[in-house]
């Protein structure tokens, strides 16, 4: 949408968005239960809107959720010009990390909590008339009462929604000379001294319970506590004892060795895979052990692109571009 700085009503945005492609009396009335159907993938319920449901969904990303208030200092999720390595990189000097992450996130955000964020969130939005439609768009975006996973709405809604629990928490750190980031569902927390470590659980769910709602709880079994100078991750990287954040090494030998085998033997290609999957206990079941390994380096070629460019840059020189963007383009074959 135009940012003229200008509040126009809804329905003027709305027709000078889609002209005669969609009505404004659609939006209104639109059965949102028959615009989607349900993927269940490893247990987990994927909702896929239709084209129609999409348009609009897009729409209401670009003219209202983008606007809407959610903390800049904590939040590094869903954001343009931001990465998840910047997530990391704000505890790069300490030397203790708390992580942990939120249980069933999407499905904890309930419709109450979508509707009570939008009425008081939403002063930045440029439309006159936004307060009479925030019903509505929890309508559009809300499904079972939770926002539904498969839905572009649902990431920007999480960052909303959090906005007061993400405000407490990061006063309750900064009194106590601590670290705050979140990224999605993954809560950082970080300190130069171990005595936070005690207590920071107990604060995390009071918060949650105080400011969100009852259900939503961290994950024990997602849990971790660890100090600098020892072996560990945080959001898939390292923090060295210099406070160099970096991608760990296994992990980078595990992709070089995956893109030249790729490249001089298919037969090394698989076998190399399959004793990385036997060795993460991974289930092969479903595709072949080609399809596994192209897609595993996929993920991780496209991983790596969002966390660290100049080691992407360094691949492309030593493999080509043409074989990196093949992977990240997951045009492999």
């Amino acid at each position: 949408m135009k940012n003229d700085g200008v509040k126009r009503s809804l329905e003027e945005i709305f027709i000078s968005t889609f002209h005669e492609k969609m009505s404004f009396a659609e939006f209104l009335k639109l059965d949102v239960k028959s615009e989607f159907h349900k993927i269940v993938k490893s247990k987990r319920t994927i909702y896929a809107p239709s084209p129609k449901l999409k348009q609009i969904h897009r729409f209401i990303n670009k003219t209202i959720l983008e606007f809407a208030d959610y903390n800049l200092d904590v939040v590094y999720s869903y954001r343009k010009g931001v990465s998840i390595r910047d997530a990391v990189e704000k505890h790069a000097k300490n030397d203790f990390f708390f992580q942990t992450d939120l249980s069933n996130f999407y499905g904890n955000i309930h419709s109450d909590n979508v509707k009570s964020c939008l009425s008081k969130q939403l002063s930045n939005v440029l439309i006159s008339d936004i307060d009479c439609y925030v019903g509505r768009i929890e309508e559009l975006t809300v499904i079972d009462n939770h926002i539904p996973a498969g839905f572009s709405t649902s990431p920007l809604l999480s960052n909303i929604c959090l906005f007061d629990f993400d405000n407490a928490l990061l006063k309750n750190c900064e009194e106590n000379n601590l670290t705050y980031t979140r990224y999605s569902d993954d809560i950082i927390i970080s300190g130069s001294d171990v005595d936070f470590a005690h207590d920071i659980e107990n604060t995390i769910n009071n918060h949650l319970a105080t400011y969100v709602n009852n259900d939503i709880k961290l994950n024990k079994l997602k849990t971790k506590f660890n100090k600098k100078g020892h072996d560990f991750k945080i959001l898939g990287f390292n923090i060295l004892p210099n406070g160099i954040v970096t991608i760990p090494s296994t992990d980078k030998k595990e992709v070089e060795s995956l893109l030249y085998f790729y490249l001089t033997n298919r037969d090394k290609f698989e076998n190399y895979f399959q004793v990385l999957a036997n060795n993460k206990n991974l289930d092969l079941n479903e595709k072949s052990l080609q399809e596994y390994a192209t897609g595993t380096l996929s993920g991780k070629l496209i991983a790596f692109n969002a966390m660290d460019k100049s080691y992407i840059s360094k691949l492309r020189r030593k493999y080509g571009n043409t074989v990196i963007d093949m992977f990240i383009r997951k045009s492999v074959k």
